[in-house]
């Protein structure tokens, strides 16, 4: 007797759409990761499953829930299935690695198979854990169907041995897109697929490889990418540039005011609170974070600045990205900005990363985003653990 597993990449999350390294590290899903798992769920909505299980990491376990609420289930938690534990890579900007780390980024890109990250695991372990846990629910679930929700790079390492090719063959099969889908069937205690990356249920305008301009599976994503370098005194010359810019735009001329900002850059103790973004050796702009100034649970965004000729490129996510990484080491829920009323296009950029307004003050709006990620046992109505 045959078990039928449809083995699902989670749907968009933090890391994909900021471009940062998050392996085991907890975040979560975005704003079109919503209509993603609207598709999902239709897809497998006439499809009859015994069970549905997910990795404990919250971008999994939300996209697995997707397929079961419809079916009055329960997703069932399972440790092993987790995504590759990128060590101390974890929540650094990929393009950061390219920088700090170039050769072992290099040997990621291309022979990934080869690497082991600093207190992490290679690619074969992490694809060899998953495989047996697939193999334990198969066994457990003999002549049924189930649906299994894992990630990106553990589900290629699967791929890569139930279609019996060699460790340096695993670029061969390319990258899934986000909610995509591997049929796997067990016979006589053996795995076959039957098809994988498939994700014809998103139509383009879900897709996040066209939406970050991945055109090559099988590549890195074509929209610039950025890292940041934190502010040093001896950066004051180039902060000082960019903030008389960012005052000009903003319709501003108070000198004292620039002054007053590099002081108090000059003495925050958070080394991550001013950051230049930075494409490569150049300076596309920079981020103020009012991390000593931030209330409760909610962090705040002093201010940004983005470089006219670096706009619409993707910069201002990875901005925000850079943004909840500093508040979440923090112990925030929220982050929130402070927008003059009459900026509407800027009210809109928050809004479209998931920003809605909260507060309401003479000429000014605060704009406020949750950030908190909860863990899976605070969320036990839906999840069983079974680990």
């Amino acid at each position: 007797m045959s078990t039928v597993i449809y083995l699902i990449r989670h749907a968009e999350a933090e890391g994909n759409v900021y471009r940062r390294c998050h392996g085991v590290y907890d975040a979560l899903l975005t704003e079109r990761a919503s209509l993603q798992l609207e598709a999902l769920a239709e897809r497998f909505k006439s499809v009859p499953l015994s069970a549905v299980y997910a990795s404990y990491l919250y971008r999994a376990r939300h996209t697995a829930y997707a397929i079961a609420k419809q079916k009055n289930m329960k997703v069932t938690v399972r440790k092993n299935l987790h995504e590759l534990n990128m060590g101390d890579w974890e929540d650094y900007p990929w393009e950061e690695l390219n920088v700090m780390h170039s050769e072992q980024f290099e040997l990621w890109k291309s022979k990934p198979w080869e690497i082991k990250m600093p207190n992490g695991e290679t690619t074969i372990e992490a694809g060899d854990r998953v495989l047996d846990e697939l193999y334990n629910l198969a066994q457990k679930h003999d002549n049924e169907q189930i649906a299994v929700v894992s990630h990106g790079t553990v589900i290629r390492n699967v791929l890569c041995s139930v279609l019996k090719l060699k460790p340096e063959q695993v670029n061969d099969i390319g990258w899934g897109d986000n909610t995509c889908v591997a049929k796997l069937i067990y016979d006589n205690g053996t795995l076959k697929a039957e098809y994988w990356n498939d994700a014809s249920h998103l139509p383009e305008e879900l897709s996040t490889f066209a939406a970050i301009g991945w055109k090559d599976n099988k590549g890195f994503p074509s929209t610039i990418q950025v890292w940041f370098k934190k502010y040093d005194k001896q950066d004051k010359p180039i902060l000082s540039e960019l903030i008389r810019s960012y005052l000009s735009e903003n319709k501003q001329s108070n000198h004292l005011m620039g002054d007053k900002i590099i002081d108090k850059a000059d003495k925050l103790k958070n080394k991550s609170s001013v950051c230049f973004c930075m494409y490569g050796d150049e300076v596309t702009g920079f981020v103020f974070l009012d991390t000593e100034n931030s209330e409760n649970d909610c962090g705040k965004i002093g201010f940004y600045f983005i470089k006219p000729e670096f706009r619409e490129h993707g910069v201002f996510k990875q901005l925000l990205g850079h943004t909840i990484s500093v508040y979440r080491k923090l112990d925030k829920h929220f982050i929130a900005a402070a927008v003059d009323k009459s900026q509407q296009e800027t009210i809109n950029i928050f809004k479209h990363f998931g920003f809605y307004e909260d507060v309401y003050y003479n000429e000014q709006i605060t704009l406020k985003k949750n950030i908190y990620v909860p863990s899976v046992y605070e969320e036990s109505e839906f999840f069983d653990a079974d680990e």
